[in-house]
């Protein structure tokens, strides 16, 4: 254990147990803010349903087949995350309009319903945060904003009401996106949220692969990826690419957005291929199957 990890684990000991204020010293403040997450109380929401969009479907339709998918998703996660909780796990897709900030939001959010979990959802698309608009909400600050130093995290967090979900928007769009998510201040944000509670999911919607750089630098922090495919509209060279650039960090799995009917074996709009030692298959309308020679990691 690091001499900061063991003084994290020390300030927080001290807490619990009631004997006075975190250590001072450049851990006080991050200790602070995390011990200081939002609580959550019975009916307490800051979620108007009407606002939400309808394709949050774990929201707006709970019991369709969509929603009935992500529960299924949900099932495969912990399976595979729980024995050695890699409890940071980063949302992303090769190209934009895909789904992955919807598909992040639908995964948070059945996370968040389970009982022995709680879910922090990061929206770390710093060019184009839309977590928020999502869910209908204005907030003033975010993500960003906390990286460059002008509010704490306490003040940018938001509490939902949805199970027992959290919320970190995206922010003001900055200037800097690429620097703030590989500066140190991020990195030791994410290993501390980690590290904070043990039966947290930390979910962060990440910007595309293939068009920015940020998602490189994130994939670095966390202990997974899912990596979201339109299977109508990506390309096999383009799922390739995507696959290779994130050749030495764990790919939990795929999920295959916007299936269509005639492709799946059921009337689901939505299919998740789990962590599976192959190619990934990407299909387009009126052609036949076409196979990636990008290889899929499995959880070891």
């Amino acid at each position: 254990m690091s001499r900061r990890e063991a003084a994290l684990e020390e300030a927080l000991k001290i807490r619990e147990a009631g004997k006075g204020p975190a250590p001072a010293g450049g851990m006080q403040e991050t200790v602070e803010e995390l011990t200081d997450l939002p609580r959550f109380e019975a009916g307490e929401t800051a979620i108007d349903p009407a606002r939400v969009d309808k394709h949050v479907v774990c929201i707006t339709e709970p019991h369709s087949l969509a929603a009935e998918q992500y529960k299924r998703i949900r099932a495969r996660i912990i399976k595979g995350t729980a024995k050695s909780f890699l409890n940071t796990i980063m949302v992303t897709s090769p190209d934009v309009s895909e789904g992955k900030s919807i598909t992040a939001l639908n995964l948070a959010i059945t996370l968040a319903k389970e009982i022995d979990y709680t879910v922090l959802l990061v929206d770390a698309d710093l060019r184009n945060p839309s977590i928020h608009r999502y869910l209908g909400m204005e907030p003033q600050y975010g993500l960003s904003d906390y990286l460059e130093g002008r509010v704490k995290l306490p003040d940018v967090l938001i509490k939902t009401g949805i199970g027992k979900l959290v919320v970190l928007p995206g922010g003001n769009v900055p200037a800097n996106p690429s620097e703030l998510l590989s500066s140190e201040r991020m990195r030791s944000l994410v290993h501390e949220m980690k590290l904070r509670y043990k039966n947290r999911y930390v979910i962060f919607d990440s910007s595309p692969l293939l068009v920015t750089a940020d998602p490189l630098s994130l994939s670095g922090y966390m202990d997974g990826i899912i990596l979201l495919i339109q299977a109508a509209r990506t390309s096999s060279r383009t799922a390739s690419q995507a696959v290779s650039l994130l050749k030495d960090r764990t790919i939990l799995g795929v999920i295959f957005n916007k299936v269509p009917q005639y492709l799946s074996s059921t009337i689901y709009p939505y299919h998740y291929e789990y962590g599976q030692q192959g190619a990934v298959k990407v299909y387009r309308y009126g052609q036949k199957p076409k196979q990636a020679t990008a290889q899929i990691t499995t959880i070891k």
